[in-house]
């Protein structure tokens, strides 16, 4: 029974990317276009005025005309700039699921200001008036570019925060954040260092491709593995689960192989969501204790176990 339901979930899972993400491989083309010189017209309110945090409400412009609402966390009592790190999650999430606003204050705990944005149809950017579709059916591939575009928009938006370290900035992403992440990550040189949890890429039968002398139908693939190579030599670690049946094992190995050099891979006798582990402590021990390595702060948790190499 449990074989049978792991089987229809994963064919699930390969059918929808696709019939949305196919693309064609060329040269690891950038698959998204920002105008970096637009007006981000930020905007900011406090949502909650902390003993140790500031957490903050911001707005800024995204790139199809619609705003981008987000949620900033600021450590308190500290003069120097911070490390940062731009966190996403999986692909029913938004700014406020639980988990990763959890996630999000282990990282303030350690030194780092924090931003989370409402992609594309998540969050406060849902239709009202539409019911929210079965969330595989989310990740077509305009979405996809969508997001990473608005990822970039975000970057714009702290490099301009006067909190920002712009030269130790960390990309997170868990899941869907870090398989549309991975693709951001690899154009984008700002992003300094990247931990992605339980993402995958390397779909060789269904990235079938589209090529064409016709752009409209021409277009370069999505699939992670295809752009992973770019973030080197940029530190990148990966956390994996064996016993996932949303993204199959052997496509987080893919990627990781795709990755080359500078890329760890860590991997845990679990599902998905971390079920029967400990997922603060993997998240500190294998991706904020990776990131302070090589983004130095000079805030960080009394104890701090020792950081396990990767295999």
């Amino acid at each position: 029974m449990k074989i049978t339901i792991a089987i229809k979930t994963t064919i699930t899972v390969f059918l929808c990317i696709y019939t949305s993400l196919t693309g064609f491989a060329a040269g690891a083309e950038i698959p998204f276009r920002v105008d970096h010189t637009a007006p981000l017209a930020g905007t900011e309110s406090v949502v909650k005025d902390a003993a140790d945090h500031l957490h903050l409400r911001v707005e800024f412009n995204g790139i199809d005309g619609d705003r981008v609402p987000a949620f900033l966390y600021i450590p308190k009592d500290e003069k120097e700039k911070h490390p940062t790190v731009f966190l996403q999650y999986g692909s029913g999430g938004s700014k406020k699921t639980d988990y990763i606003v959890q996630i999000g204050k282990q990282f303030v705990d350690n030194g780092f200001v924090v931003l989370t944005i409402d992609s594309a149809f998540r969050g406060e950017r849902r239709h009202p008036d539409k019911k929210d579709p079965f969330v595989l059916k989310q990740m077509d591939y305009r979405r996809f570019e969508h997001y990473c575009a608005d990822y970039s928009r975000a970057v714009d938006y702290l490099m301009q925060r006067k909190e920002v370290d712009t030269e130790r900035l960390a990309f997170v992403g868990i899941s869907w954040g870090a398989i549309t992440g991975v693709t951001f990550v690899a154009h984008e040189p700002r992003i300094k260092v990247m931990g992605a949890l339980v993402g995958g890429g390397g779909f060789p039968v269904f990235f079938t491709g589209r090529e064409s002398d016709d752009p409209e139908i021409a277009r370069p693939s999505l699939d992670p593995a295809d752009h992973v190579g770019k973030i080197a030599p940029r530190p990148l670690v990966m956390v994996n689960v064996t016993l996932d049946l949303l993204v199959a094992p052997m496509f987080a190995k893919a990627l990781h192989a795709a990755a080359g050099k500078n890329s760890n891979a860590i991997w845990y006798e679990t599902d998905h969501y971390f079920n029967g582990q400990d997922r603060a402590k993997i998240v500190q021990e294998d991706v904020i204790d990776f990131l302070l390595a090589h983004m130095p702060t000079s805030r960080r948790k009394r104890n701090k176990p020792k950081r396990r190499l990767a295999q």
